[in-house]
């Protein structure tokens, strides 16, 4: 099968011909889309000696069962599915997944959800949802998502107004699209700091942050327009929960691999939300399996355009 992946530590990934997975025990998967996530690049950048090789690049996939292992349950070859191949990886012909791995969560598409808008939903979908529901979102909370035009950003948005919260975007850039998701309110830092104009319009503090983007301690600038008793949630692992504990702010720190809602369970819910038109499963620009290496150099830049779609 072709793959972009590392034969061995220290080269480029680039396109090779390497066999099939090894299925015994798993489901063998023929990936009709790979989704792209800076995660994949961040995981090229951890290789050392001792990690797995050939190391395919990508984790998120939509495909078809070719093999199924005898703890099958209720999924069966010809079943479209989709989840995170963290093992095997995704920019491949194929991938395999083992049963049971919390890390490796795989579920059925439905029928009214494509193959591109199942594949791009597995990490950013899971985490956007594991921090609503941290956050305790529900009708009529206040909740800042910063980084909203991201794709876990994207996703919170939605999943917080399906909630019936007031949504509040921070962004840096084109407005226009946090409002287009849901926002009821965006403040853009390109134009005034956002979290100034955000504690101007609401001076009693609001009641959650989700923030996707700062590090520490810019992010303890949140304590800044947190009520006493809020809450915060950093995806990238930057929150000082004792430090923000002492203000009166719950905070939380959360990982993809590490996530709860990582499971069959917490993709059929995300599934179950497009299907219901929730939330909509944005699809950037779509590439060839030979393309990733200049996919994967744009991913980095920042210069992607959406969230892009890889084909095998």
């Amino acid at each position: 099968m072709q793959a972009f992946a590392v034969r061995r530590f220290g080269e480029q990934p680039a396109l090779h011909d390497l066999p099939k997975p090894d299925a015994e025990g798993a489901f063998l998967i023929r990936v009709v889309c790979a989704a792209v996530n800076p995660l994949d690049y961040k995981l090229l950048d951890r290789l050392t000696a001792e990690s797995r090789y050939p190391f395919v690049v990508g984790v998120d996939f939509a495909g078809v069962i070719e093999r199924v292992p005898a703890a099958a349950g209720a999924l069966h070859p010809g079943d479209r599915v989709f989840g995170i191949a963290r093992t095997h990886g995704a920019y491949a012909e194929f991938t395999a997944v083992a049963p049971g791995v919390p890390t490796e969560p795989l579920a059925r598409i439905p029928d009214a959800v494509t193959d591109e808008q199942a594949a791009v939903l597995p990490i950013p979908g899971i985490t956007a949802l594991q921090a609503i529901e941290m956050l305790e979102t529900s009708s009529g909370q206040r909740i800042v998502v910063i980084g909203a035009n991201g794709a876990v950003g994207g996703f919170a948005v939605q999943i917080a107004r399906a909630r019936g919260a007031h949504v509040i975007a921070a962004v840096r850039g084109n407005p226009e699209e946090a409002l287009g998701l849901g926002a009821h309110e965006v403040h853009d830092s390109a134009d005034r700091d956002a979290l100034e104009a955000i504690r101007a319009a609401h001076p009693g503090g609001v009641d959650a942050v989700l923030d996707m983007v700062n590090g520490s301690p810019a992010i303890r600038r949140a304590a800044e327009i947190l009520r006493a008793g809020g809450r915060l949630v950093s995806t990238v692992y930057a929150a000082d929960e004792s430090w923000f504990a002492e203000r009166q702010i719950i905070a939380y720190n959360i990982a993809s691999n590490t996530n709860p809602l990582s499971s069959p369970a917490g993709l059929h819910q995300l599934a179950r939300l497009v299907e219901e038109g929730a939330i909509t499963a944005r699809v950037g620009p779509v590439f060839s399996l030979s393309d990733a290496s200049t996919v994967l150099a744009r991913a980095r830049s920042g210069n992607l355009g959406g969230k892009a779609i890889i084909r095998p």
